[in-house]
C-alpha cells in the first residue's frame, strides 16, 4: 500500500510574528459509501446485501448508544471508539468550567491488521505540477499525482501509529 502526500503552505502567528510553515496532507482517492461497502460484504460473504445493511445500521445506532453512556466500544481487529474532548486550557482544576470545553468528538483507534497496514505503507510525495493543474471540483483528492520520494520511508522515524 503506498500513501500519497502533498505539501501545503499554512502561515501561522508566533512569538516571532508570522512564519509559513509546511505540512504534508494525505491524499484521498475517493470514498466508498455505506452502500458500496454492503455490496461488497453480501458479494464475498453468504450474508445479502438487505440483512448486512440492516447489521450496518443497527451498528450505527448501538455504537452511538454506546458512547452516549461513556463506554469505550471495542469493534474487535477494527479498533475501538471513544468519546474525546478539545477544551480551553485554565490555570487551576478550580477555575476550569465546562464552557471551556470546546468540542466534544469521537476518537478512532485502529485495530492491529490497520495499525501494521499504516506501519508498512510507502510514501510517494505527489507531483506539484499535478497537482496545481487539477480543478477543485474535479477530484482534488485524486492520487493520480506522481512519486518523487522514497517507497517505504518513515518521515522522522516514525513508525505509523
Amino acid at each position: 500500500m503506498a500513501i500519497t502526500f502533498r505539501v501545503n503552505e499554512k502561515k501561522l502567528k508566533t512569538a516571532r510574528g508570522e512564519q509559513t510553515f509546511c505540512f504534508a496532507r494525505a491524499i484521498n482517492n475517493g470514498e466508498t459509501s455505506i452502500e458500496q461497502l454492503q455490496k461488497l460484504i453480501a458479494k464475498i460473504s453468504a450474508i445479502s446485501e438487505g440483512d448486512v445493511r440492516s447489521v450496518l445500521m443497527t451498528l450505527t445506532q448501538l455504537v452511538a448508544l454506546e458512547l452516549g453512556e461513556e463506554r469505550i466500544v471495542s469493534l474487535g481487529d477494527l479498533g475501538r471508539l471513544r468519546v474525546g474532548l478539545r477544551s480551553k486550557a485554565s490555570d487551576s482544576k478550580e477555575a476550569f468550567r465546562s464552557q471551556d470545553i470546546k468540542r466534544i468528538r469521537v476518537l478512532f483507534v485502529p485495530g492491529g491488521l490497520i495499525r501494521e497496514a499504516l506501519q508498512t505503507a510507502s510514501l510517494k510525495r505527489q507531483d506539484p505540477k499535478k497537482f496545481k493543474s487539477l480543478k477543485p471540483s474535479a477530484g482534488a483528492g485524486s492520487a493520480s499525482g506522481g512519486a518523487d520520494s522514497s517507497s517505504g520511508s518513515k518521515p522522522n522515524g516514525h513508525t505509523g501509529l
